[in-house]
């Protein structure tokens, strides 16, 4: 059976971000302060679990053809958010993950403790760097985008960029403010990370994010330092790095990092600590 109108609607009754999971043979379930709340009083079959990601699949631009082993996209729908699947095969069953993210981008006096000193090591960052990089990592990747994305937000509103995205999928969508922002989707809009990394060479941008991502090969990270050599700030959403240990960072990156922010939520609903460490 096709669960999707009841799992979009549940994810509909809140504002605020909300993560639900679906495998067989257990509930769907919210993950939610830590803890997983059951979110719809069924039992999940395979075939549940593949109808629905069938159906969900149906809301986005993405073709629709076979699944595969694992997959991630993103579709919105008007006056609830924007909803972002990723799933993966296990022993011939799908597992999924549905995050649902509000149309309105935090704001980073909204999302940050400490706000003020947030705000000026902001300014330091977008002011003073070019032709480097700054990594952005946190143990929770949604509150990691969350930050990084209210963090380029408040870019665009205070300050005359070119800001390029290039993420799978896209989270959020960015307005213009002063500043002007390209948003593209790996998978839709470009074929492949390195297609959309030759764009941006083309682009020249003042700054480039590039969204989670584990791993990147020799060509992407080629591509990588040219754009950075050609004067643009990069920004990596990576796994969590610890300290002032880079060990998710490819090698030949290594030189040109300047900053580590270190995203970490806190008991207090929604609020992030932010730590910038220098290199």
């Amino acid at each position: 059976m096709n669960y999707a109108p009841q799992i979009i609607s549940y994810l509909s009754s809140s504002d605020e971000i909300s993560e639900v999971f679906l495998a067989p043979n257990t509930f769907p379930l919210e993950r939610k302060d830590g803890r997983l709340i059951k979110c719809l009083d069924v039992v999940l079959t395979n075939e549940d679990v593949r109808d629905t990601l069938i159906a969900l699949r149906s809301y986005s631009s993405t073709p629709i053809s076979h699944l595969g082993k694992e997959g991630a996209f993103s579709f919105s729908l008007h006056k609830v958010g924007r909803f972002r699947v990723v799933y993966v095969k296990q022993r011939g069953t799908y597992v999924i993950s549905i995050v649902k993210t509000p149309f309105d981008i935090p704001k980073l006096e909204d999302l940050c403790e400490n706000y003020q000193n947030v705000i000026k090591e902001v300014n330091r960052i977008f002011e003073d760097l070019n032709s480097c990089l700054v990594i952005v990592t946190g143990k929770s990747p949604i509150k990691v985008s969350t930050f990084s994305y209210s963090l380029m937000q408040y870019v665009c509103f205070n300050f005359t960029k070119v800001v390029f995205v290039l993420e799978k999928p896209l989270n959020y969508m960015l307005k213009h403010g002063v500043s002007l922002a390209i948003q593209r989707e790996i998978g839709v809009d470009v074929e492949s990370l390195e297609e959309g990394l030759r764009d941006v060479v083309l682009i020249n941008p003042d700054i480039l994010y590039l969204g989670f991502k584990e791993f990147f090969d020799k060509r992407e990270v080629d591509q990588i330092i040219k754009i950075m050599e050609m004067g643009t700030l990069v920004i990596l959403n990576l796994p969590y790095v610890s300290g002032n240990n880079t060990f998710a960072v490819p090698d030949e990156l290594k030189s040109f990092l300047k900053r580590i922010i270190v995203v970490e939520p806190l008991k207090e609903q929604g609020i992030l600590k932010i730590e910038f460490k220098e290199i």
